[in-house]
């Protein structure tokens, strides 16, 4: 069975339209009343030029009453039809915007890996606001449409002759219309797709700048950038190029058949064939398709592009996220934090497996540590636990249901993660800690950030608690910003723990410090702990052997290879002994390094030692 195609781009943009239906019938309205005021204009002159100033068998008065009258009304539509009509092109960019935020939201880890930053940027901002410029052209598109329509209508009762000479520009203004759409579209969308190029390398330069700055990359990044900006300049002047061709085409067009018509007009005037006044409505009806002609040019341009806006924009929501919750997904109410792993599999897309059937039982409140070489596992297993992702076989148990078949917003309310890689929004610390929990208070924050060792140096910073830390808190330190992360996964008070190597970037004074008040945190609180320290290990009730899930192994194709306390894994698992000698070269490396460096640079009488 072939693919469902999802519906065409207006019948969708139509959706949400339909959601402000009141504003949009508001808009309309006053756009057709707006067109038959403008209509009855040149008739009110035609009837002053021919029975007020020729055949004086009226008064003047009353025609000049009425034409004060359609003027006052044609005002008060126009402003009800731009304001309401501007209102809706601003709630529909709002909702496609929201829309976005919240289908990234909603999309898995593996899918957003796979999206460029600027690309996203790009649709959010810039093709949204060409939805918007659209959509505000709606109703005054709309009104001149139908003005056309109507003058066309009254110049037929007035004169069929001389109308079949306006007529005939009907058919010359559709082909170059039909033409220029089909050219400008796809110029458009790659203009747009560059755009989103630009976006993506300054967003890169921008969050990469140490790493520029420490290897001399500044001209590299500068001519990124202006290649860049290169092609989207010449992907802009092709679209330029095409509106300079046919644009003035259209607003010409108009243009001659004015000339047209007063030519053949004029004629038939002299000779009697037509009234002075009705000659003189044609000419105010043809100079009223001018106006019309020349926005037609500009909102075909316009329309082109926000078509691809548009386009791009479904596009992006299109994309099913992989993680979604069951249609009988339940909540779960309370979370004992029992973890259980059955006969599960997982690889990464196109890559190797990283699980091959584990099985592992993590009892409620007890601290357990993984440990392995690279590539064993070891990540996965924990986000798999928050479910990041799904296993290809088997399952993940908590209290001793799928993860599959809880709601995502349950599962991770009780699940809460500190990562190696600490995230921090452009916020304040305060808004940083207190994510997980906003309606904290400050005794539970501060008391977060004291059990992960952070209170002294964020009572240090210029504002305390309410300072705004930089971009992803790059203003912070490595240390600072990884202890930020813990005090923040602590304040969820979860029911699981996931500790992902959450200390890596602290110096070993303070993470000892971190572990000791840890000990009364994780107290009766399942925790697990992805270890790639040796001090780490020290927090775990019991430790993990894993072996590389991508290659065969010695264990009878176990990969959870041994597991226990410490003293009986160094009693009787090789692997570990072997895992833990490499972790003691490694810190002995680190340490080894340090000292050499702080020799270096101590004074005079002080030896390293003392450092």
């Amino acid at each position: 069975m072939s693919k469902q195609q999802p519906p065409g781009w207006i019948r969708r943009l139509w959706t949400y339209l339909m959601r402000h239906r009141r504003n949009v019938v508001l808009a309309l309205a006053a756009s057709v009343l707006g067109s038959a005021c403008q209509t009855v204009v040149p008739l009110i002159a035609r009837q002053i030029v021919d029975k007020v100033i020729i055949a004086h068998t009226s008064a003047l008065w009353p025609w000049l009453v009425g034409l004060i009258a359609v003027a006052v009304l044609a005002f008060a539509l126009s402003y009800i039809r731009r304001y309401r009509g501007g209102q809706v092109a601003l709630a529909v960019q709002y909702d496609l915007r929201n829309d976005m935020h919240d289908h990234l939201q909603a999309m898995d880890l593996d899918s957003l890996s796979k999206m460029s930053t600027g690309q996203l940027v790009s649709r959010a901002n810039s093709d949204s606001t060409l939805v918007q410029g659209l959509l505000g052209f709606f109703p005054i598109m709309s009104g001149n449409v139908l003005l056309m329509i109507l003058s066309l209508i009254v110049m037929i009762i007035l004169s069929p002759l001389l109308a079949l000479v306006s007529v005939v520009v009907l058919p010359t203004l559709v082909v170059v219309s039909y033409r220029m759409r089909w050219q400008v579209f796809p110029a458009s969308w790659d203009g747009q797709q560059r755009e989103g190029d630009v976006a993506q390398i300054v967003d890169e330069a921008v969050n990469g700048v140490r790493v520029v700055k420490a290897f001399g990359q500044e001209d590299r990044e500068l001519g990124r950038i202006v290649g860049a900006a290169k092609k989207l300049y010449g992907s802009r002047m092709r679209a330029v190029r095409l509106q300079a061709r046919y644009q003035p085409l259209m607003q010409t067009i108009p243009s001659l058949a004015q000339v047209a018509i007063l030519a053949f007009g004029g004629w038939m005037a002299l000779h009697g064939k037509i009234s002075i006044g009705t000659f003189l409505a044609f000419s105010t009806y043809v100079a009223q398709f001018v106006a019309p002609a020349r926005q037609l040019a500009g909102i075909l341009t316009v329309g082109q592009q926000a078509r691809a806006g548009v386009e791009r924009i479904f596009q992006l929501l299109d994309q099913p996220p992989a993680i979604l919750d069951a249609p009988d997904a339940v909540e779960l109410v309370e979370a004992l934090g029992e973890v259980t792993f059955t006969d599960v599999h997982f690889a990464y897309e196109d890559a190797e497996p990283v699980l091959r059937g584990i099985d592992l039982h993590i009892a409620a409140g007890e601290r357990v540590a993984l440990v392995g070489s690279s590539g064993s596992g070891k990540s996965t297993i924990a986000a798999l636990i928050s479910r990041f992702h799904d296993p290809d076989r088997g399952a993940v148990l908590v209290d001793g249901h799928d993860v599959r078949t809880l709601t995502l917003q349950s599962l991770r309310r009780r699940v809460a993660v500190a990562f190696e890689d600490s995230f921090l929004f452009s916020d304040t610390v305060r808004s940083n800690i207190a994510f997980g929990r906003p309606a904290a208070t400050d005794a539970e924050v501060q008391a977060a950030a004291q059990a992960a060792q952070a209170h002294e140096f964020i009572s240090a910073l210029p504002r305390g608690y309410q300072t705004t830390v930089g971009e992803r808190g790059l203003t912070l330190s490595g240390g600072q910003r990884q202890r930020i992360a813990l005090a923040r996964a602590i304040l969820a008070d979860p029911a699981i723990l996931i500790l992902d190597d959450a200390t890596s970037a602290v110096d070993a004074q303070t993470e000892e410090r971190i572990h000791d008040a840890l000990r009364e945190v994780l107290a009766n609180r399942t925790t697990v702990l992805v270890a790639h320290r040796l001090s780490t290990l020290r927090l775990a009730d019991r430790i993990v052997v894993l072996d590389s899930g991508g290659a065969p192994n010695t264990a009878g194709g176990r990969q959870v290879l041994d597991q226990g306390t410490h003293e009986q894994l160094l009693s009787t698992s090789g692997t570990y002994r072997s895992l833990l000698s490499g972790l003691e070269e490694e810190l002995a490396e680190q340490v080894g390094d340090r000292i050499e460096v702080l020799a270096e640079i101590a004074p005079v009488g002080v030896t390293a030692s003392a450092w």
